[in-house]
Formats: structure tokens, sequence, C-alpha cells
């Protein structure tokens, strides 16, 4: 059976999505659905979106849920907030 270690390694793509009015980003990875977290700063996006993976990671393992492999990288529509 795979383990945290191993959904963690892999790549998901992430949605990075600038909040103009508040400040701030919301991120996401699509391929795991409601994994969502927000921070203030650009430079702190890694850590939080991190932490929000091993979070959801570890729940599904919990609960039995299937995990997801990857979107192909080179095949994600690339999201920008204008």
């Amino acid at each position: 059976m795979r383990d945290i270690d191993y959904f963690m390694k892999l790549k998901y793509p992430i949605q990075i999505i600038e909040d103009p009015v508040e400040g701030g980003y919301t991120i996401s990875i699509p391929d795991l659905p409601g994994c969502i977290t927000c921070c203030q700063r650009w430079q702190d996006i890694p850590t939080v979106i991190a932490d929000a993976k091993r979070a959801w990671i570890t729940a599904a393992l919990e609960e039995g849920i299937r995990i997801p492999e990857p979107t192909d990288i080179n095949n994600v529509e690339v999201y920008k907030n204008v």
C-alpha cells in the first residue's frame, strides 16, 4: 500500500489565484478535490500548500479514500488572475 511519503513526493499541479481586493493568494491542488488553502505572502505558498496537501492525503488515507495520481503537468491549463 502506498503511504503518505509516496504521495508527498508526487508533483501535483497547483492553482494560484491572487485576491486583488483583500490581498493574498488562494492556492489549491485541483487533482485533490477540496485541497485548498490561502496565505498573504507569495513566499509562503510552498509551505502552506505542502501543509494542505499533507492534511488532505492524511485524511484520505485514514478514511480509505482513493488518492488520484497527478495530472500530467504538461497538459495542465495555466490559471492566471488578470
